[in-house]
């Protein structure tokens, strides 16, 4: 009953007001317009919720409704209401605790604002500079994830580099068998790389891979390095083995 009784007095008071006035629900929900509103917003009587009414997102006006929950003073925020045939009223909507009802509600006036307004201007300008702030900051986060990427590839193409170099100048099976025990887990990001010829038993090793045409590549490691690399270093091994 004194819900009623205060939603009969709030229409009663903004019924001659020329601005919209709303009352909105802690969750967003529209509890009663003034006829400007009902004019003004098409839908704004059929259980909308505040959200349904204006282009920001849910997010954005659940932010509004707690800040004007929270003050008894009318508190400007920017929304933009939808009016008929689509379109886009730029306002600037003063809500503040509805103090004569019972439950947690917005009193809400909207004001329209017109494109040299100050307000609108200063909100344009900080939404814009926090936009700049964020794009800045995922093309900081972009760039080091970058440099990172290329100095890995740049690492393990020194470390490519130098065995290829070393294999060139292997003069035995044997020196071939030592040098990838050496060089190759710099490439290929393992443990312990051990070649061993036709003749050879392999020792215990997470991962084996033949090497054409008589040798086995035996790798410690917890991961399974990329397939294009272990093919280009058992490319490598096999030219160098086939010399002999």
């Amino acid at each position: 009953m004194i819900r009623d009784e205060a939603l009969g007095l709030f229409r009663k008071i903004t019924s001659l007001h020329t601005e919209p006035v709303l009352l909105v629900a802690a969750d967003g929900q529209v509890l009663a317009a003034n006829p400007a509103a009902v004019r003004l917003l098409p839908g704004v009587e059929d259980d909308s919720s505040l959200s349904d009414l204006v282009s920001e997102s849910a997010d954005d006006v659940g932010r509004f409704v707690r800040q004007w929950l929270r003050t008894g003073h009318p508190t400007p925020a920017g929304l933009t209401l939808h009016g008929y045939d689509g379109v886009r009223l730029r306002c600037r909507c003063f809500g503040a605790r509805a103090q004569w009802l019972p439950t947690p509600t917005v009193h809400l006036r909207a004001v329209r604002i017109d494109p040299g307004d100050r307000f609108l201007t200063l909100k344009d300008r900080v939404n814009a500079l926090e936009r700049e702030r964020i794009l800045r900051f995922r093309a900081t986060e972009d760039r080091a994830a970058l440099n990172t990427a290329l100095s890995a590839a740049r690492t393990r193409l020194d470390h490519l580099h130098t065995l290829v170099v070393a294999l060139a100048a292997a003069a035995t099976p044997e020196a071939v068998t030592k040098l990838v025990a050496e060089h190759v887990p710099p490439v290929l990001g393992c443990a312990r790389a051990d070649l061993h010829l036709a003749d050879a038993t392999p020792v215990n090793a997470g991962l084996r891979i033949p090497v054409p045409p008589h040798a086995t590549l035996a790798l410690t490691t917890d991961a399974q390095p990329p397939a294009e690399h272990l093919e280009s270093v058992t490319a490598l091994i096999g030219g160098a083995l086939e010399r002999f």
